[in-house]
């Protein structure tokens, strides 16, 4: 007799082991997931072709009935913030889905402390069945893997591979930066990566004549605000419009892609122009549990004549020479002042202008230079307006305090009318029509249970009378989705009743985020940053300067106020049924 395979033995397990729980029918995400660097790896190695093993393991099981498909193709799996698998759990936590299916643990994840705790507290907390196809895992019958103590075993080993990999992969780079060799994802404006060798920098010919006026330019004393106006109104695409022109990103933001100060400030300090390689400027290695981190100057891998200069040398350095005396200039009559007065911008990345889409900048302007210490105000303008004027946008200068405040007091009645809102909830909940209406509730439930219980029965016995030859294949598969169907109703209402009944016994929605961060921020004193990213998605400035704020939670909000509506609804129909009887 052949002996079987590993494969052969576990697929068997698996086939067997659902004999307990095949009657529940779960709502299942398959999901997938393949590094940047899987790609070149191994032929065959694609999204597609993982998902199509999900699809094949789930063809022939009716009890797993899929909901959806999720994948992050070239992303690591040293992290979880991933766009697909974040929308998964989003999924999960909306109660949509109670089984996942990958091909491996290292599908889910390659950080061993992070995979471990979805799978020993999150997913069994929300009652999720987790399956590993290849790795013979399956949450629900942990048996299979010596009581699961496999499982961080694997983990760790996808962690320490992660991490392995990380180490010879900086080291790989580290040596071709200090060879002179380019190791970024894209060239910087004004070159190509050469055809016959990645890692070599090749000027692009369509765009060396913009790159050489532009230091030309600003070498003969032209400002920065001019020349970026200039380069706008002969609608010259900026580097990230241009990328995106020639198909080399498909970010849509990168649309739009105007020249900006900052903008040029990044290409005219670049050393790459006269034919100078300065890498490592920020790195991150996972090995060493580092975050990306901005090097020093001196930390810096600099090369010389490592490509074709674009710039004469000379020019970069007298453009860096007149950098320097305006800093010191600057610093000389209000920068030293930087320290009192230099006011964080609370509302970075949130604050974006209603008619062009970009952020808002934080403007500060002086007046009083004998003054010690000079006249600050701060401003919220556009930068689009202050590039290129009424032909880009409209113009908009809001005051930083008078935005802040307008925003402080958003925050605060979002604040209150939840706290109104679950105030009044609770003491709705605490009559003795509600009380009524909560053992209601719980009647049905028992009566639901009761009839699940039932049809699980039933369905339980159906081989049994299949094996004896009392039901035929057709009326045993038909009656069995009969039964399967109304148990998944069942369990479908049971749900259903269990989050209203829930709902009397807490007030609001069980675990509702807005609520944790309301407690959380209830009493704040100062407006902070983290604050207004809690509860703030957006603030729009128009061009009356008005302003509308875009809150985070504003569905939670809304449906609090619908619940205490219905709730006092409902209890007024009690009350009066009560009276109607009273009087009969």
């Amino acid at each position: 007799m052949a002996r079987k395979s590993r494969k052969q033995i576990i697929a068997t397990q698996l086939e067997t082991s659902v004999s307990v729980a095949e009657y529940k029918v779960y709502r299942t995400a398959l999901y997938a997931r393949l590094s940047a660097d899987e790609h070149c790896r191994a032929e065959g190695t694609t999204i597609d072709n993982q998902l199509y093993l999900l699809r094949e393991y789930v063809k022939d099981k009716p009890y797993l009935q899929v909901l959806d498909e999720y994948y992050d193709d070239g992303v690591t799996g040293t992290k979880f913030d991933r766009p697909d698998f974040n929308r998964m759990i989003a999924d999960m936590r909306a109660g949509k889905i109670d089984c996942i299916i990958v091909k491996d643990l290292s599908r889910l994840g390659r950080n061993y402390l992070e995979a471990g705790d979805y799978l020993e507290k999150i997913f069994p907390f929300f009652g999720i069945r987790f399956i590993a196809i290849t790795d013979g895992y399956d949450s629900s019958c942990p048996n299979l893997t010596e009581d699961g103590l496999i499982v961080p075993l694997k983990n760790l080993i996808n962690d320490i591979y992660a991490k392995d990999l990380s180490r010879k992969v900086s080291s790989a780079f580290l040596m071709k930066q200090k060879q002179g060799k380019f190791i970024g994802m894209s060239a910087p404006y004004g070159y190509m990566k050469s055809p016959e060798d990645h890692n070599k920098l090749i000027v692009d010919e369509d765009v060396r004549e913009i790159v050489w006026n532009i230091f030309h330019w600003r070498a003969d004393g032209e400002s920065l605000t001019a020349i970026a106006r200039r380069l706008n109104e002969c609608d010259i695409p900026g580097p990230t419009r241009y990328k995106y022109l020639r198909g080399w990103v498909k970010s849509e933001r990168s649309k739009s892609g105007l020249w900006t100060v900052s903008t040029l400030a990044r290409v005219l300090e670049n050393p790459v122009y006269i034919g100078d390689m300065e890498q490592g400027i920020a790195r991150t290695a996972l090995y060493k549990g580092m975050k990306t981190t901005r090097m020093p100057v001196e930390e810096r891998i600099y090369v010389k004549n490592t490509h074709e200069p674009i710039v004469e040398r000379e020019i970069f350095e007298k453009i860096n020479e007149q950098r320097q005396k305006y800093r010191e200039k600057f610093h000389s009559n209000y920068g030293k002042h930087d320290s009192v007065f230099k006011e964080p911008n609370l509302l970075k990345g949130v604050l974006v202008c209603a008619d062009c889409g970009k952020n808002m900048s934080l403007w500060r302007d002086r007046s009083g230079v004998k003054l010690n210490p000079p006249r600050v105000y701060y401003k919220y303008i556009c930068q689009t307006y202050q590039t290129l004027k009424e032909k880009g946008c409209t113009r908009k200068r809001l005051n930083k305090k008078d935005v802040e405040s307008a925003v402080e007091e958003a925050i605060r009645l979002h604040i209150k009318l939840f706290l109104d809102g679950k105030k009044a909830l609770e003491q709705l909940n605490r009559t003795e029509q509600a009380r009524q209406i909560n053992a209601g509730y719980q009647r049905e439930i028992i009566e639901a249970c009761r009839r699940k219980s039932k049809a699980e029965s039933r369905a339980g016995s159906l081989y049994s009378d299949y094996a004896d030859g009392i039901l035929s294949e057709s009326d045993y598969l038909y009656a069995k989705e009969k039964y399967l169907n109304e148990v998944a109703a069942e369990e479908q209402k049971i749900n259903e009743l269990q989050g209203l009944q829930r709902r009397y016994e807490k007030g609001c929605k069980e675990g509702s985020k807005l609520e944790t961060i309301i407690e959380k921020y209830k009493n704040f004193n100062n407006l902070t940053e983290d604050i207004i990213q809690s509860f703030i998605s957006k603030v729009l400035v128009y061009s009356d300067e008005r302003l509308e704020i875009c809150f985070r939670f504003k569905d939670e909000l809304e449906e609090l106020a619908q619940v205490v509506e219905e709730r006092r609804d409902e209890i007024c129909r009690v009350k009066e049924q009560l009276a109607m009887a009273a009087n009969m």
